[in-house]
């Protein structure tokens, strides 16, 4: 379940968060908060990444073969 919150961001923060999506590091400014986050939360010992990996093991995967994936990087290519 996902909640919405509002945070106040310091000049010098915005401009980080907007590189940060600007260089492809992150799709939007909420993905490289997120995982900034979850990084210090890391850092802190609050989450083991033997922790993360397993929250991150329950989402369902697309089960897709070699042959399928590279057909749809060749179709992400072509988009640009």
């Amino acid at each position: 379940m996902k909640t919405e919150i509002a945070i106040k961001l310091e000049k010098t923060e915005e401009d980080v968060l907007e590189k940060m999506v600007r260089v492809g590091l992150f799709p939007s400014k909420d993905e490289a908060a997120r995982a900034a986050i979850i990084k210090y939360a890391s850092d802190l010992g609050i989450f083991s990444p033997e922790m993360l990996w397993h929250k991150i093991g329950k989402f369902k995967r697309r089960k897709v073969t070699p042959k399928q994936l590279i057909k749809d990087l060749e179709e992400i290519e072509n988009e640009t």
